[in-house]
């Protein structure tokens, strides 16, 4: 019974550990797009074609790291670089996103 009970506890805490040692990288998942919507079916004008879809999502996924790489190099706290990075991920038009790039100084800025 206590050894079943040790096993059983084992297994729990190699599977939560390996699932944390998973890297997370919302920008490194590989690409997909839906080949046909059901509004191209019906109005085939109205819809980009999937390979133009996919050229969107890459421009996206290239501003997002840009964004990415600018929040990295603001000098913020941390726990404010982390609200950032959500909402860069989550909800990439936030009010606490954009205001914060808007203010960024750059050198080389003249003001």
């Amino acid at each position: 019974m206590y050894r079943a009970v040790i096993v059983l506890i084992m297994v729990l805490f190699w599977v939560g550990g390996s699932a944390q040692s998973e890297k997370k990288d919302t920008l490194g998942k590989k690409l997909k797009v839906e080949k046909r919507t059901v509004l191209e079916e019906y109005e085939p004008d109205m819809i980009l074609s999937a390979k133009d879809r996919m050229d969107l999502k890459k421009k996206r996924m290239v501003e997002a790291k840009r964004r990415q790489g600018i929040l990295d190099t603001l000098d913020i706290p941390d726990r404010k670089r982390k609200k950032l990075l959500k909402d860069l991920y989550k909800n990439p038009f936030s009010e606490r996103l954009l205001k914060t790039l808007a203010d960024a100084k750059f050198e080389g800025e003249g003001d």
